[in-house]
């Protein structure tokens, strides 16, 4: 009798924990390519952009920075968020072969102590150029896949990325195969599952070539685009992105997206890329 007790309390442990038709969450996602390159590549001042990009990220309860290569130590010190976690290191890292080159400079912010159950930082394999072709090859990009716990106890999977820039063929041909690394990756450990993916994708809205290869992601992983884009008006060039996937367990309701034109200094954007923001409502419907 008491192990036939002890597995009901098990098992209404179990259920309790799962937020079937729970009260409705609602979350602010931020994606923004933060321009972290050393100073004189900057060509500004990023020790000074940083505490200030801190400080208005720390208003969204998820965010997913990229290009935070030098200056992470600075965003860290204006942040209040308890989950701060970096991505891949370079290829070279421990090495002296290239002393200069950096790992993916992605990070994710979370806002929730107990938030992150689970972490996968993953180095895509492939990457078009080293002194030329916007050097992407000094980086090594890839991507975070991370599950994060709400508010409510719901589990909802956030990816951050950014892939190889250039115009070249060989930089397309790059980003196809990186898409198919990320796509293979979430194909496998995402089935079924309520999904955000974010980021720099440098795949131009206003080009053919990478808008087949952005459709073509959307369409396998069954994703929706949130809407988030430049403000109306600006000249910001749309690579970068903010997707949303409903799932068997949670649905997830895009209530508004867009550019936070608030991450400005002295009305000057404080990176070379607009922030984009996406408030999501998320419901766990009844069983």
């Amino acid at each position: 009798m008491a192990l036939v007790t002890r597995a009901l309390l098990l098992l209404g442990a179990a259920l309790a924990a799962v937020p079937a038709g729970s009260e409705p969450v609602e979350i602010r996602v931020l994606s923004y390519n933060t321009h972290g390159l050393a100073a004189w590549i900057a060509g500004d001042d990023p020790e000074a952009r940083f505490p200030r990009i801190g400080a208005r990220a720390d208003a969204y309860d998820v965010a997913l920075l990229q290009e935070d290569f030098s200056h992470h130590e600075r965003l860290r010190g204006s942040v209040a968020h308890p989950v701060i976690e970096r991505g891949n290191e370079s290829r070279f890292a421990g090495s002296w072969l290239c002393p200069f080159c950096s790992g993916s400079g992605l990070t994710l912010l979370a806002r929730w102590s107990d938030a992150l159950q689970s972490l996968a930082n993953v180095a895509y394999d492939t990457c078009s150029g080293w002194l030329d072709k916007a050097n992407d090859c000094l980086a090594t990009k890839g991507f975070q896949h991370a599950r994060l716990r709400l508010p409510g106890g719901a589990l909802l999977d956030f990816v951050n990325t950014h892939l190889d820039a250039g115009r070249a063929d060989a930089d397309r041909e790059a980003r196809r195969r990186q898409l198919a690394s990320l796509r293979n990756h979430l194909a496998r450990e995402t089935p079924g599952r309520a999904l955000v993916l974010a980021g720099d994708l440098n795949l131009d809205a206003a080009v053919p070539e990478d808008v087949a290869l952005r459709d073509e992601l959307v369409a396998a992983l069954g994703l929706v685009d949130s809407g988030a884009r430049p403000a109306p008006g600006t000249d910001w060039e749309r690579v970068d992105y903010i997707y949303v996937r409903s799932g068997e367990a949670l649905h997830l309701e895009v209530l508004e997206a867009g550019e936070d034109r608030g991450f400005q200094h002295d009305a000057l954007p404080l990176s070379d890329h607009p922030a984009l923001f996406a408030r999501l409502r998320i419901l766990a419907p009844d069983r």
